[in-house]
């Protein structure tokens, strides 16, 4: 009889406790990984998830580890902030091959062509099967060391691998009660250029400065944050990101259309989606500026996008902005440290069309 696969999650925070409950929940053979055993000590100890919201029940896992060699397989769930993925490949280097999958969730902005470098750097000759998602799955957050609350599941996310990618073979072996959320795109371009993670967090953040860093007040990232100036100024960003996908010849949808496809909302702008998306009216604001929103979304959303901008002389004076003022706010360059591919290295990874 065949043995049943084993799906391995990487990464203990909001969307690894999600993806780990989730999956056991719907009877898979799961095991969770991440690098500080503290995330995950009560998992470690009892193997149980506590999952609340619209998925509810007590997630029972195969094994929590904090050491790799003890949890890994050959499907690989990578859950982790894509500022992650250097160390993280350097990771699982030594336990992967050219059958081994590898779904990073997500990508954000050409993470699946990161993680193939690295992998390379780390003496990986033959590449294994690499996809990317456009956005995480859920809508998610954990509440403690062995509990999270899933607010909502993101319906058509849109899924793609690099040029050597079999994504028929991705699809086939992902469990049928996580394959439904998903659609195949032909090319990486799309999920990296779909990303909307960097659109939506990156201005916020910074236009609301002064409530984040006051403790005496606690207030919801969307419902609260996102004004209709804000609204309007990231609908601007927006504009920017589709031209350089069109220049690029990916054309990707809005944020606006992405979040009423995806969350079955209405609304004549970005302003009225947001406040019709009742998956967003718990979430939070982070709770301080060491938030992956600008640590994450800038140098590996905002930075590649204008990057590519430049390269194809496609203005981006609202990303440039928001960079700007990230680099002058945080002290440090931004550009320095993220994602610059040229067109030429993403096509030669991207295509498989």
């Amino acid at each position: 009889m065949k043995e049943k696969q084993k799906y391995f999650v990487c990464g203990g925070g909001h969307q690894g406790l999600a993806m780990a409950a989730y999956l056991a929940l719907n009877g898979e053979k799961v095991t969770l990984w991440n690098r500080t055993l503290e995330h995950i000590e009560e998992v470690k100890k009892n193997r149980i998830i506590y999952c609340t919201g619209v998925i509810e029940g007590i997630a029972v896992i195969e094994k929590a580890s904090e050491k790799i060699e003890e949890v890994i397989s050959d499907y690989i769930l990578v859950t982790v902030p894509s500022t992650a993925y250097a160390d993280i490949a350097k990771e699982i280097a030594p336990y992967v091959n050219k059958n081994t999958i590898i779904i990073l969730n997500p990508g954000r902005t050409f993470g699946a062509i990161q993680f193939a470098e690295e992998l390379k750097k780390n003496n990986v000759m033959e590449l294994p099967q690499i996809a990317e998602t456009q956005t995480i799955v859920y809508t998610c957050r954990r509440k403690g060391n062995n509990e999270v609350t899933i607010f909502a599941m993101k319906n058509d996310v849109k899924i793609a691998g690099l040029a050597n990618c079999c994504m028929d073979v991705v699809m086939q072996r992902m469990p049928k009660s996580l394959k439904k959320y998903f659609s195949v795109e032909r090319t990486v371009a799309t999920t990296s250029l779909s990303n909307v993670g960097m659109i939506l967090h990156c201005a916020p953040v910074l236009m609301n400065i002064g409530w984040i860093e006051n403790s005496k007040v606690a207030f919801k990232y969307y419902y609260d944050g996102i004004s209709q100036t804000v609204a309007k100024y990231i609908e601007e960003m927006d504009g920017e990101r589709l031209n350089v996908a069109e220049k690029m010849g990916y054309p990707v949808e809005s944020v606006k259309e992405w979040m009423k496809r995806t969350y079955n909302v209405t609304g004549n702008n970005l302003y009225e989606c947001i406040k019709n998306n009742y998956a967003y009216k718990e979430i939070d604001a982070p709770p301080s500026l060491e938030s992956r929103y600008i640590l994450e979304d800038v140098p590996n959303g905002l930075v590649p996008i204008e990057y590519v901008g430049e390269k194809l002389m496609v203005p981006t004076p609202k990303i440039t902005n928001i960079i700007d003022l990230a680099n002058a706010v945080y002290e440090t360059d931004f550009r320095k440290s993220g994602r610059t591919f040229s067109p030429e290295v993403i096509k030669a990874y991207v295509n498989n069309e």
